[in-house]
């Protein structure tokens, strides 16, 4: 791994990590609708996660659940330097094969954001996480949160498709984990003020984005703010997001983001910043 910022206990910032797919080159779809339409670009395989995840502990950074991250926030108004949150959107099949294994053998804790459309039909749907397999991660300490039940756009759809896409995959969650579903991520980044609003009604702690990077604290509760990574931690971008010189000179590119996010300017598309 290349030499990058933030070695020094206490110097580096925190980070909520962002991945999609954990799966080796051969697992790739080759149909390029496939490819695009089930995130595929944002890949990284068995090997290259554990590596980015040990590299990161190296450089002293302590690996907390998201639940913990809000309780540091809750407590004392921002995150801890230096903690590290890792999160999976979509809940595709390899976080369980590929993504599970390599978190449980390093003892790190993740949070997996799900669709539940095919939980609620009864329909199985083999390139997602089932029911069984969603109780078992639970039962194994990681938390399972919301996705909505059909990735909606929720900053395009009528108000109460939002409503019922939001409170329909808590209830859903609810029903096969046997246990509260607090956490939320917007798919595809997709929110403003009216979304934010519907959070809080139907019942979600804390909610994620896909805006970044930027210190979460307790103003970011509805929209924490998470960094995707390179597989191979060698870009630009992975040195400003794991600088916290860096991320403080251009917070302000991801202030006017949020700003325009909240206002309902532009559709809201899984990016980065």
């Amino acid at each position: 791994m290349p030499d990058l910022p933030g070695g020094r206990p206490g110097t580096a910032p925190s980070v909520i990590l962002l991945y999609h797919h954990i799966a080796p080159p051969e697992d790739l779809p080759r149909d390029p609708e496939r490819l695009r339409s089930e995130g595929w670009a944002f890949v990284h395989s068995p090997a290259e996660f554990q590596r980015q995840l040990e590299f990161l502990r190296r450089r002293g950074y302590q690996f907390v659940s998201l639940g913990e991250l809000l309780g540091q926030i809750e407590d004392q108004g921002q995150e801890h330097p230096q903690s590290v949150v890792v999160t999976f959107d979509d809940g595709w099949i390899d976080n369980w094969v590929h993504g599970a294994p390599v978190l449980e053998k390093l003892g790190i804790p993740a949070t997996f954001f799900v669709t539940t459309g095919h939980l609620r039909s009864g329909q199985p749907d083999s390139t997602r996480l089932s029911g069984g397999q969603l109780r078992s991660l639970a039962d194994r300490g990681f938390t399972i949160g919301s996705h909505t039940r059909n990735h909606a756009d929720l900053a395009r759809v009528r108000v109460e498709v939002a409503r019922e896409e939001l409170q329909g995959s808590r209830l859903d969650l609810e029903r096969v984990l046997g246990r509260p579903a607090d956490f939320l991520a917007y798919p595809g980044g997709s929110f403003n003020a009216r979304v934010v609003d519907l959070a809080r009604q139907t019942g979600y702690r804390a909610a994620c984005s896909v805006l970044g990077p930027d210190r979460n604290t307790s103003d970011s509760r509805y929209w924490l703010f998470r960094d995707v990574l390179s597989p191979g931690l060698n870009t630009l971008g992975d040195r400003y997001r794991l600088s916290p010189l860096t991320r403080r000179m251009f917070s302000f590119r991801v202030r006017d983001k949020l700003r325009k996010r909240l206002a309902g300017v532009g559709p809201g598309p899984d990016e980065e910043p």
